[in-house]
């Protein structure tokens, strides 16, 4: 329990520390909703694998904070403070009551200090009060139908632009609110046939059968802010107890405590913020499994799901926790998900996981379309397979080639929906790229949407010919990648060739380790993910690490179709946006201890603060 001082004691000075029995009459006298653990055949006082994020998932030896934040029916205060976890220091379960854990974990209620929530109660209709206060603080009021009490977390900024960006949305939001309830006609969401689900149609045959797909309209009517996040290169190698990250690092400069559990960690931060800033979807730039892939071959019809184990383990238990459990995933293929040095890999399968029972892995195509609608504004989204990038010649570079015949059965193929062979492998890429460049020129130029955005595995350093006329020409606003291992922000900085079009670098998921050495507090760019707050008149971007810090921010306007940067900026940055990123630091992110939206620049790679 906790010692003299009101302190829980450390992880290494409580773990391993209670027998069965204590712990069997201990864990009944306190509250069930405090505990975490990882059971065997669903047998917890709770349920199955309860509250696993607390402890950093499903790992063996669990990783849990001193305190977790809870929700106020649970601990007046919203913090719990860890008493006790427990396990066999010589063997990975133990067992009390008639149940087998991995681990079992038990938190108490911290007192009460001070509260962060603001409520309006009304009948009929309800008035909608947000507050955000600290440094600046921003009040706004509309109306929806309901006749419940409604209770807003409170947020605080100290970000000038972040407050005027809120402000304005409120402002949007009040001129489309109907008196009624609901929204005006032009709203964008009078259309009743639009839903707030993501709609795949019936399974295909072939998993190349729905290429080029436009899925219905998505109409998300609820007030704003509306959050994104995005990740990346995510999936570890799945081991016997749990992922970990495929490890590329020299064991001199590996870092125990972060590129053994990288995933893990990229995954707790994501959770935690989106207990505050819950994400609409995710959107997922792909290398969703390493090394390989999904452990099948490619060849099975979309309509079937081969179970490997990898969905559930590597994604389904470890992408959870109140705001982002069961948010839509919309996705890509990464060049590992063909295989990494192979092409036969059960790619096929990551997108027939859509039909799959988890419900919410949107890939139903190679390369697809999805429009977003939102009070007021709108999304365009593009999904596109960059890897043609990897799929060289059969004899060239054997480790970094999707189409080398170093690593396949000279038989190897995909069947009817190819590559039919390793020869046909890279005519076939560049048959699907051919494709997809009409494709997405057709599509961008019939656009009708306020924002354009392309997500895609690989980053436009690849293909600089192709991704910087084509932004030019249709008024691209932003391309969110991965493939490159750490995190990085390009947006008005002098290194970006595709500027005013942003471009972001999520390949930091955890699913290998990355390119350079992580800080062991997670104050680095090398594992992360980023966050996207929609309004209609500017898009935030703030690149969060896996230690929980804000590493970079920028604010994105629309880039007009066929205009130049130095038109649409003839004065560059915007004054108060540098000043607010020379008289500001890397402070920790402030969300994540209900201290508000607080956010820097990175430090080397990513822009500053922009405007």
């Amino acid at each position: 329990g906790t010692g003299s001082d009101g302190v829980a004691p450390s992880v290494e000075e409580s773990i391993f520390r209670m027998g069965a029995s204590a712990i069997s009459s201990e864990s009944k006298s306190r509250d069930p909703r405090l505990t975490a653990y990882w059971d065997i055949g669903e047998c917890g006082p709770s349920g199955d694998d309860f509250n696993v994020q607390w402890c950093g998932g499903l790992i063996y030896k669990p990783d849990c904070p001193k305190v977790v934040q809870v929700d106020t029916s649970v601990c007046i205060s919203g913090n719990a403070a860890l008493s006790y976890v427990s396990g066999d220091e010589d063997s990975a379960w133990i067992v009390f009551d008639n149940c087998q854990y991995e681990y079992f974990v038990q938190y108490e209620c911290l007192p009460e200090t001070s509260t962060s929530t603001s409520s309006t109660t009304s009948t009929g209709t309800t008035t909608r009060t947000t507050t955000r206060t600290h440094t600046t603080t921003r009040t706004s009021t509309s109306t929806v139908s309901t006749s419940t009490t409604t209770t807003v977390t409170v947020l605080t900024t100290t970000n000038p632009q972040e407050t005027k960006m809120l402000n304005n949305m409120d402002i949007l939001e009040m001129h489309l609110a109907s008196p009624g309830g609901g929204w005006k006609t032009k709203s964008g969401l009078d259309d009743p046939s639009c839903l707030s689900t993501f709609r795949p149609p019936k399974p295909p045959v072939l998993a190349t059968d729905l290429n080029g797909i436009r899925l219905p309209d998505v109409c998300l009517r609820s007030p704003g802010p509306h959050y994104v996040q995005v990740i990346g290169d995510w999936g570890g190698v799945l081991g016997p107890h749990g992922p970990v990250p495929a490890d590329q690092r020299a064991k001199a400069d590996f870092v125990h405590g972060v590129d053994d559990k990288a995933q893990q960690r990229v995954a707790g931060q994501m959770r935690e913020r989106a207990r505050h800033r819950s994400p609409d979807y995710v959107l997922n730039v792909g290398d969703n499994f390493y090394w390989s892939g999904l452990n099948v071959a490619c060849g099975t019809p979309a309509y079937q799901v081969v179970p490997t184990g990898q969905f559930e383990w590597n994604f389904e238990k470890i992408y959870v926790g109140d705001g982002l459990e069961g948010k839509p995933w919309l996705g890509v293929l990464g060049n590992h998900d063909y295989g990494g040095y192979m092409f036969n890999k059960g790619w096929d399968q990551l997108i027939a996981y859509t039909w799959g029972q988890g419900g919410r892995w949107v890939m139903p195509a190679q390369y697809w379309a999805q429009t977003v609608h939102y009070p007021g504004f709108s999304v365009d989204y593009y999904f596109v397979d960059s890897n043609v990038y990897n799929a060289q010649a059969v004899d060239a570079d054997a480790e970094h080639n999707i189409c080398s015949n170093q690593h396949v059965e000279k038989d190897a193929g995909c069947g009817k929906e190819g590559p039919a062979s390793v020869s046909d492998c890279p005519v076939w890429f560049s048959k699907l790229w051919a494709e997809q460049q009409v494709w997405l020129d057709k599509n961008l130029d019939a656009s009708k949407a306020d924002w354009q955005i392309v997500v895609t595995h690989f980053p436009p350093t690849w293909g600089v010919e192709y991704w910087k006329p084509l932004a030019a020409k249709h008024g691209i606003d932003l391309i969110v990648t991965g493939h490159v291992h750490n995190q990085a922000l390009h947006h008005l900085g002098d290194e970006n060739f595709m500027k005013p079009t942003a471009w972001i670098v999520s390949g930091g998921g955890g699913g290998i380790t990355s390119d350079a050495v992580p800080d062991l507090q997670g104050n680095d760019d090398q594992y992360g993910f980023f966050e996207l707050t929609l309004t209609k008149e500017v898009i935030e971007i703030q690149g969060i690490s896996h230690g929980g810090y804000v590493r970079s921010t920028t604010f994105l306007k629309p880039r007009k179709p066929g205009q130049k940067f130095e038109e649409e900026h003839p004065h560059g940055v915007d004054l108060d946006a540098k000043e607010f990123a020379e008289h500001h630091g890397s402070p920790k992110d402030a969300v994540a201890s209900d201290d508000g939206a607080s956010s820097s620049a990175s430090e080397g790679g990513a822009d500053e603060i922009q405007g």
